[in-house]
């Protein structure tokens, strides 16, 4: 990003303008920290963690080598990975920044497939109304890109054409199953128990392979089977028959969710089936004795792969098939795909392919592919700098909500890791010391959700440790450690509310900060909640002695509880030039829609701690990492700027250094003229009302992607009465949020110099 643009992202978000020149702050998402674990240098420790994952092969940077694609299940999360191609080697390295934001947003479930055989892989979804949705690969030059062709694909059945019908939870086949050349889609019918067959019908009318036709299989029971009610296999040579009269009991005859993977196992050009279902730990392997016209499925391994070691997962292991080590052989890896069940470290499960690709053997070689090469922690990463062992230089610890160290059954870890930074003042380097930071699990047994604060409340000059839980409550552990010597914390009970003189209780996933919020020198408690709102805790102690009492519930009329049910609000207050600003943590996931935010920030803290602090912006700085974002802060690097560390609900982290920029005036000038963006978000049809402005000046519409590139420009002149409308279609785009940017200057040999105004545009083409 160049300069010019980067100071154009800059004043999008946080609007500011002076007399003189602006100074603010902003921000650069970095992969290049260095990280070991166990003795070895992390390969992409800031990817950001993975839970409930799904995998599909595309070319993303077009060198003929096919590159990784990811979606988590937590908060719809997109990664992205560049494949080196290095021979007999997996060998991916994390371009997220770069590619992700190139895809369109996607919810629950996504298969990446080339319908059209142009050699480009297109995309298969979930349309949130219960069908699938298809965006054709459109790249050109080298630009990865993506047009909706589909909101809903269409199905003959029997004879009615309906949309085509699918969960969320569930996770169809999409593969050429009958062998003419073209995508077929098997998905499981309504109750969850019978397999359907629609059947692609492009060829057979002449279209070639370029097309969405389909026609169900009006047996409605591909391969003659069915899953089990009750228990977690499935049974063969029997399926329920469609028709009035056998439709299921509707409360007792119906599975929460399926997955499958269709592959010919066995090298006969038929295909086997392979399935995962919910509340299930097993994979299911079913031989088909048929042919690839009429499958019939004659045997069952219910440990598969049993002849290796079986994917027995937490819950719901859903595999994929694509060659992941580049020897030309499909691999096979699994995780679970439901949310909530698995979140471990190691939840992906790598098989390498040890026959061919027509008749596979796999060989299970790891259970943390990807994961392994990050800071991953399993679920909830929460992250904070503190100088733990004094240094000089800021270490790391991350905790988390909890993670499943064994498959099935589960056991959980509530461990802190602990990494000691050991590069220098300028250039942090970092290595886990630490798997359970101040033998934190043994003193607060079974506590999830251990968000640390740290401050000195005893008045002997080292800071102590506050530590929020799942249940709302805060524990206070008291530094005693020696001047200069590494932190040494000894337990001493919940904090009290002292009005009264009970326990403060927030109610559920309690996230203080320890701050001097009324400057009156010691350190006020300032707690976030499940609900979205903020607890204040007046300091009415001592230096040396807290004492909290409760100042106000809702904090500043923040409220990051939109739309609905839960908030996980995380503050971070911090000081720029001379006064409070905070950003808050909010459950948000990728969703666009549904008018939440992502990290919100406040500003009007200073001097107003009894009324409504000012909402700057709700997406600050673009940045989203994932569900339940919770943000720290600190100069890790010795720059005179404010650094921020990142966890999400995936189990990872990332870090965004910040630098100062410096804006000419001339640049930012504050405009004399308003514009109004309508629809806002927009399916691709752009209307500017642009008002307020002069007689012959010129207008200039430029709209940046959050990389700061310009990715659209148009001009045009303006008429007599003072405003414009501009209309255009920019659904070419793709879905994301952009910054919409109008210039102004006078129009003539003697232009005047250019007023600038951007608003946020937000584009969902679906």
């Amino acid at each position: 990003m160049n300069r010019s643009n980067s100071c154009l992202i800059v004043l999008f978000f946080l609007t500011l303008y002076t007399s003189n020149c602006a100074f603010s702050q902003h921000y650069t998402r970095t992969d290049t920290i260095p990280v070991k674990q166990n003795g070895v240098w992390l390969k992409n420790p800031w990817v950001g963690g993975h839970n409930y994952c799904q995998f599909s092969e595309i070319d993303m940077n077009f060198d003929g080598i096919k590159d990784l694609f990811v979606l988590d299940r937590s908060g719809h999360r997109i990664t992205t990975y560049i494949n080196k191609g290095t021979p007999n080697t997996v060998d991916y390295i994390d371009s997220t920044v770069k590619y992700a934001p190139k895809f369109p947003h996607i919810e629950d479930w996504a298969l990446l497939r080339d319908y059209n055989c142009d050699g480009k892989a297109d995309i298969f979804a979930y349309n949130h109304n219960g069908g699938i949705k298809v965006w054709k690969n459109t790249s050109t030059a080298g630009n990865l890109q993506f047009t909706l062709e589909k909101s809903f694909l269409k199905t003959s059945y029997c004879p009615a054409p309906l949309s085509l019908s699918i969960t969320g939870v569930d996770l169809p086949t999409i593969d050429d199953i009958d062998n003419d050349g073209d995508l077929d889609i098997l998905t499981y019918d309504t109750p969850g128990l019978n397999m359907e067959f629609h059947v692609n019908k492009s060829k057979e009318k002449g279209y070639g392979c370029d097309s969405l036709i389909f026609d169900m299989d009006c047996s409605g029971c591909w391969g003659n089977y069915r899953t089990s009610i009750s228990g977690c296999n499935v049974v063969v040579g029997t399926c329920r028959k469609p028709g009035k009269s056998e439709l299921p009991n509707p409360t007792s005859e119906y599975h929460a969710g399926n997955c499958s993977l269709c592959l010919d196992l066995d090298g006969d050009g038929d295909k086997e089936i392979l399935l995962g279902q919910l509340g299930c730990c097993n994979y299911v392997q079913l031989t088909n004795g048929g042919n690839a016209a009429s499958a019939n499925m004659v045997a069952m391994d219910d440990s598969f792969p049993s002849y290796d070691m079986p994917a027995t997962l937490t819950s719901f292991p859903c595999g994929f098939f694509l060659d992941l080590n580049n020897d030309g052989k499909r691999d096979l890896v699994v995780s679970p795909n439901a949310p909530n069940v698995s979140v471990s470290n190691q939840s992906i499960w790598y098989y390498l392919n040890k026959g061919t690709d027509k008749a596979p053997v796999f060989s299970r070689e790891m259970r943390d592919f990807l994961q392994k090469d990050m800071i991953e922690v399993g679920e909830g990463a929460d992250p904070v700098f503190f100088d733990f062992d004094s240094d000089g230089l800021k270490d790391l610890l991350v905790s988390n909500y909890k993670m499943v160290i064994d498959s099935c059954p589960t056991s959980e870890l509530f461990g802190t890791l602990a990494f000691k930074n050991i590069g220098t003042a300028a250039s942090p380097k970092f290595e886990l010391v630490n798997s359970d930071y101040a033998n934190l699990s043994a003193v607060l047994p079974l506590i999830t959700n251990k968000h640390m604060a740290f401050g000195d409340v005893d008045g002997d000059t080292d800071k102590d440790l506050f530590i929020g839980d799942y249940d709302g409550f805060i524990h206070y552990f008291s530094n005693t450690a020696a001047p200069s010597s590494p932190a040494d914390f000894t337990y001493n009970g919940t904090v009290y509310n002292v009005t009264t003189s009970t326990p403060i209780d927030v109610g559920s996933h309690a996230t203080p900060q320890l701050i001097d919020l009324d400057r009156d020198g010691d350190l006020d408690l300032v707690v976030g909640e499940m609900a979205g709102n903020l607890n204040y805790y007046k300091n009415t102690g001592t230096v040396n002695s807290y004492s909290f009492t409760l100042a106000s519930s809702s904090f500043g009329g923040v409220d990051v509880l939109k739309p609905c049910c839960t908030g996980y609000s995380v503050p971070y207050i911090y000081e720029e030039a001379g006064s409070y600003n905070m950003l808050i943590g909010s459950n948000s996931d990728r969703t666009l829609s549904n008018g939440t935010g992502w990290l919100w920030h406040y500003n009007n803290i200073e001097g107003n701690l009894a009324g409504n602090f000012s909402l700057v912006d709700s997406m600050f700085h673009n940045i989203w990492e994932g569900a339940r974002m919770i943000v720290s802060g600190d100069d890790i690097n010795n720059d005179g700027s404010m650094d921020l560390v990142i966890g999400n609900y995936s189990g990872g982290v990332a870090i965004y250094l910040g630098d100062t920029s410096t804006v000419p005036v001339a640049e930012i000038t504050k405009p004399h003229f308003d514009f109004s963006i309508y629809p806002n978000p927009s399916k691709g049809q752009l209307n500017i009302l642009v008002s307020n402005l002069k007689k012959n000046e010129k207008v200039e519409l430029i709209i940046y992607n959050t990389l700061g590139q310009s990715v659209f420009t148009a001009s045009d002149n303006i008429p007599s009465n003072n405003q414009l409308r501009l209309s255009f279609d920019v659904s070419s785009l793709g879905n994301g949020i952009y910054s919409c940017e109008i210039n102004t200057k006078s129009y003539g040999p003697n232009p005047a110099r250019v007023s600038r105004l951007s608003k946020k545009l937000i584009l969902l083409n679906y």
